[in-house]
């Protein structure tokens, strides 16, 4: 039997009971540890996620504004996005090599009435492409070195 000191009786009208005082923890061994471990992590994506602010690193923000046609241009389409996602071979319907801006750039001439004049080239970063159905290639190269 143990001594009186680590341990104390209790005893009621329909039961008694066993207190221990001075005993072992009724945790097993190590589980406070694996929850300190646990709260840590927790705490440590928090504080990450506070800092970075968004999913990713800061690096995949494009470096420079992007270019924007300018007010009042209806039947042009500007569409853009980053080089680093152009990971294909341009359209082969993109044949003609035409001036743009300080680089060269690729354009569809359409042969038959009703195609789209696109042209297509990369600026710092981002890749462009213009679109009209009105207009033909040379009016589309001239507004896009009109961008600002």
């Amino acid at each position: 039997m143990t001594s009186s000191a680590s341990r104390r009786w209790s005893t009621s009208a329909t039961s008694a009971a066993v207190i221990d005082i001075a005993g072992e923890s009724a945790l097993p061994a190590g589980y406070d540890r694996r929850r300190a471990l646990f709260l840590a992590g927790i705490l440590s994506l928090a504080v990450a996620s506070a800092f970075l602010g968004r999913d990713g690193p800061v690096e995949l923000a494009p470096p420079n504004p992007i270019l924007a046609l300018p007010v009042g241009l209806a039947d042009v389409v500007l569409f853009t996005f980053p080089d680093r996602l152009a990971n294909e071979a341009p359209p082969a319907y993109l044949r003609d090599v035409v001036p743009i801006r300080t680089t060269e750039g690729l354009a569809y001439v359409p042969a038959h009435g009703g195609d789209l004049a696109m042209v297509m080239w990369t600026e710092r970063g981002t890749v462009y492409w213009l679109f009209s159905k009105q207009r033909d290639v040379i009016d589309l190269v001239r507004i896009a070195n009109t961008l600002r």
